[in-house]
């Protein structure tokens, strides 16, 4: 196997000086080429904080991130840009396209800014925005799409580079269901096709379940790796897939059980002994008995 595409070794961030909140601590791992994983948490965990660091968008308090070899620690503002450029795509949870331009030049900008051609990045992006079937939507401007076609094109956008890793941040946040199951079928056809990895962060662990591997952040560090199966946090959970029940009335606190059935009638004669054996009384009476008594025959 060769080297691999990342990796994290004892990552921490700590923000402030005076008052100090530490969102993420000795977090490892290491993501091989081609890998399809997800990152999962509850919201303030520090998944999205470990994202950023990978992502090379913040830096490390404590440990480092390698990129393709590359260590981080090393290299300067603008080499951090490009290499950011170079090898890592972006998917966030709002599509962030600039609404006064087309769908295609939404695309190749990224690679505008990189200095590639022109011509180059529009064959490029064409192709890109068919794999994702957005074939004939290229002149359009961005505020025309659906909020699905928005992430798609924010897909195509992060794919124009051709990135050996694309980082996704709750990249369904904002769509329906259907659309959700769309935009990862998408993110599977690409990961198959081009070979890219994935790098998917959320909240909800049906979605993280459809990924290969699992990273579950809590409380700032990594608490579980696992691959093919997920271990759900120990909660308790229905035998048998039955639906939760109430729990058992308690006693009285005279001994005696709560009724549970229905209380009996009043009497034939109208229940005017219920006087003279309140234990016993039902509807019929006039005064309705203690709660806590219990009957005794």
């Amino acid at each position: 196997m060769g080297e691999p595409l990342l990796v994290a070794e004892d990552l921490g961030k700590t923000y402030g000086t005076e008052v100090k909140t530490v969102a993420l601590q000795g977090v490892s791992f290491t993501l091989e080429r081609g890998e399809f994983a997800s990152i999962v948490g509850q919201s303030g965990s520090g998944k999205s904080t470990l994202l950023n660091l990978i992502g090379l968008l913040d830096t490390p308090t404590a440990g480092s991130v390698a990129l393709d070899g590359h260590d981080t620690r090393r290299l300067s503002g603008n080499d951090r840009a490009r290499l950011r450029n170079e090898l890592l795509g972006f998917v966030f949870q709002f599509h962030h396209l600039l609404p006064e331009f087309s769908v295609l030049e939404n695309v190749v900008m990224p690679g505008l800014i990189g200095g590639g051609s022109a011509a180059t990045l529009r064959a490029r992006a064409v192709e890109v925005l068919g794999l994702l079937g957005l074939d004939g939507l290229e002149e359009k401007n961005a505020n025309q799409l659906s909020g699905g076609q928005k992430q798609r094109v924010a897909i195509a956008r992060a794919l124009l580079n051709r990135p050996a890793l694309v980082l996704a941040d709750e990249p369904t946040g904002n769509l329906d269901t259907v659309n959700t199951a769309a935009v990862y079928d998408l993110f599977r056809t690409i990961h198959r096709e081009l070979g890219t990895a994935f790098l998917i962060v959320t909240h909800d662990r049906a979605v993280a379940q459809q990924t290969d591997r699992i990273l579950e952040v809590a409380d700032g560090r990594l608490v579980q790796d696992v691959r093919d199966a997920y271990v759900s946090p120990a909660t308790p959970s229905p035998v048998d897939g039955d639906e939760a029940t109430e729990p058992l009335p308690e006693a009285s606190p005279s001994g005696g059980e709560e009724a549970t059935e229905p209380l009996p009638e009043a009497s034939p004669d109208g229940g005017e002994h219920a006087a003279d054996e309140p234990a016993v009384s039902g509807p019929g009476a006039h005064e309705e008995p203690e709660r806590g008594g219990s009957a005794h025959v």
